[in-house]
């Protein structure tokens, strides 16, 4: 089991290559973030190689000024499938430039289409994200976001999309289970790892209510942590929180959650 931090989220007042050393210090293994587009991802790679650090996953996105803020939101249920791969084949450059383990991709906001029509359009779209996938050794990650925080998003909650990941048949194609939004919407965390694990290719974790530290509220990250170990799951673990604590209180707050 690995472990990142996400540098978009944590030591965010920081200068963006302070934040890498400060990853550094939580004694993992890599770090992850949103966009690339509005970062230097040449200063990225050399920082990663001074530090020792890998990058997990990032978001897929496009230079494109608008289409990389529809992709923010998700354009899966729009059956956009020509940006999508246009997308994917600009971000698959620095995919692998950052040796990536995963491309995080997001489904999107409710449309005025049937359900039905929307569902089609997300299997029909990873259908095509999956060849271009395999053909380029890539990971895709489908993450369902809570449609409290992220209002009409559709698809909320894990099972609906792992059904959907299952329907591709794709070992490319991968869930990104954000338990801090599965919370939310479902609870029943360990039964879901532990029903699925063979699909998750990405975990990412912070406590609710309030999306802050591991320890701040409800969620029991000690025994699911140990469940995950458990099930041999070898793929990374996120750290995607905001902290209300000092950066040093924060760094030991993700040392004293790593098994």
């Amino acid at each position: 089991m690995r472990y990142s931090v996400c540098v978009d989220m944590l030591f965010s007042n920081e200068e963006f290559g302070k934040r890498l050393e400060f990853a550094k210090m939580c004694d993992i293994q890599a770090i992850e973030f949103w966009k690339w587009s509005n970062k230097n991802i040449d200063a990225i790679s050399e920082k990663i190689k001074k530090t020792g650090l890998g990058v997990s996953v990032f978001n897929i996105d496009s230079s494109s000024p608008k289409l990389s803020d529809e992709l923010s939101r998700g354009i899966l249920n729009t059956g956009r499938k020509d940006d999508l791969i246009s997308s994917l084949s600009e971000s698959c450059k620095i995919y692998k430039k950052l040796e990536a383990a995963a491309l995080i991709v997001l489904i999107g906001e409710k449309l005025n289409l049937s359900y039905k029509q929307q569902i089609k359009n997300i299997i029909e779209s990873l259908k095509a994200a999956a060849e271009f996938a395999e053909k380029e050794d890539m990971t895709l990650v489908i993450e369902p976001l809570n449609d409290i925080d992220r209002k009409n998003y559709f698809l909320p909650r894990a099972r609906e999309v792992i059904d959907i990941i299952k329907e591709i048949k794709s070992p490319n194609i991968k869930l990104l289970l954000d338990l801090y939004h599965e919370q939310l919407m479902a609870g029943n965390l360990i039964n879901t790892i532990s029903e699925n694990i063979d699909v998750i290719g990405h975990i990412h974790i912070a406590d609710a209510p309030g999306r802050h530290e591991l320890g701040s509220g409800e969620i029991n990250y000690k025994n699911i942590l140990k469940t995950l170990k458990k099930l041999n799951y070898e793929n990374y673990v996120g750290f995607e929180f905001r902290s209300t604590l000092t950066t040093d209180k924060t760094i030991n707050n993700i040392r004293s959650f790593i098994l």
